[in-house]
């Protein structure tokens, strides 16, 4: 999960705390500065302009503005094309509050206008969400060759045979090379290198400085941290149980099978050719040989191969093969770093 949804995520949960305490509070949490209200009020209606204003105006319009961050957090966590699931969240939410009013609360006013209200709000702050990402994205929608796209801190370069969704987030300094494909909603960090040919399905998450070299698979869910490695026409699959029809005989569609990813950890490396067979994880700083076909989960820093795949030893974070001492440790003959097993598992031994 990236930094910024985990922001988001974050916001979205003290944001939920913060409406329940007031939509389900015992009286009118406006009762404590009624009087405050009443006096911003006469001043709003003794203005020419603003003469109109009635109490039930500012009621309405405060709880639309009650719901627009529900609305904005909700679409910000959610692909890109599934905004108007915000908008349902706050009816749902607000349906909810005013029915325990109306139930439980008996100095709390329970009405459908103020269910209106909620919506507007939520659906103006999914609109507001959808605005920021289109307007964030739009300049790489336009695949340029040989030159470089202005992004926010630095430079995004898209060939001009590659084909970007709409909706998918590229980070700064990455590059999308020729015929190369991101689908909409996949998220690249900063600095990624998407290679010749390359698929990266809709949703995949890309953490920053991966690579996915020429004419590799990465299929949704897949999710990659930061670092990681994904060589020549290496395949990520989703897909556990693979069939192009139903046993009716009907093409199969989205709605007739469930998609499960491969999680892959920082750094990690998934040599050229090799398979990996959906849901697994590999840990950080693994790596799977060339035409290995992976099946199971694989422990971090473990060097897999073979087909099926199985561990043949234990690698650095330099990637190469680490050396065992007489002591019992391994040893990392570039870096130096030391590293000790426990029970199946590599540990650093600054960690350990």
């Amino acid at each position: 999960m990236t930094v910024r949804r985990r922001t988001a995520l974050l916001l979205l949960v003290l944001y939920l705390a913060a409406l329940a305490c007031i939509g389900f509070w015992p009286t009118p949490v406006e009762r404590p500065v009624s009087g405050l209200l009443r006096s911003f009020l006469r001043v709003l209606q003794d203005q020419p302009l603003t003469a109109g204003i009635r109490s039930g105006h500012v009621e309405v319009a405060a709880n639309v503005l009650l719901f627009v961050p529900l609305g904005l957090l909700v679409a910000s966590l959610l692909p890109a094309r599934r905004w108007w699931i915000a908008t349902v969240a706050g009816l749902l939410g607000s349906g909810a509050i005013e029915a325990v009013q109306f139930l439980a609360l008996d100095q709390r006013q329970a009405t459908l206008r103020d269910i209106a209200s909620n919506t507007l709000g939520a659906l103006l702050g999914a609109l507001a969400a959808l605005w920021v990402r289109r307007r964030h994205r739009a300049p790489l929608t336009t695949p340029v060759s040989g030159t470089t796209v202005p992004g926010r801190n630095d430079m995004i370069t898209i060939a001009a045979t590659a084909d970007v969704g709409e909706s998918a987030s590229i980070g700064e300094g990455s590059r999308i090379w020729h015929l190369a494909q991101i689908r909409e909603d996949a998220v690249l960090g900063s600095n990624c290198n998407i290679g010749r040919g390359a698929y990266v399905g809709p949703a995949v998450q890309l953490g920053d400085n991966c690579k996915v070299q020429n004419y590799a698979l990465v299929y949704e869910p897949a999710r990659l941290s930061d670092g990681v490695f994904i060589g020549p026409a290496a395949v990520l699959t989703n897909d556990l149980h693979p069939r192009a029809i139903t046993p009716e005989g009907t093409l199969k569609g989205s709605e007739d099978w469930v998609a499960v990813g491969v999680t892959v950890g920082k750094g990690a490396s998934v040599g050229a050719r090799a398979v990996c067979i959906a849901p697994l994880t590999i840990g950080e700083w693994a790596t799977v040989a060339a035409g290995a076909v992976v099946t199971r989960d694989v422990p971090a820093y473990a060097v897999v191969a073979g087909v099926p795949a199985r561990q043949i030893g234990w690698v650095g974070e330099a990637g190469h093969p680490l050396k065992q001492d007489d002591g019992g440790s391994w040893l990392c003959p570039v870096t130096g770093r030391r590293y000790f097993e426990t029970n199946g598992q590599l540990v650093p031994a600054d960690k350990h």
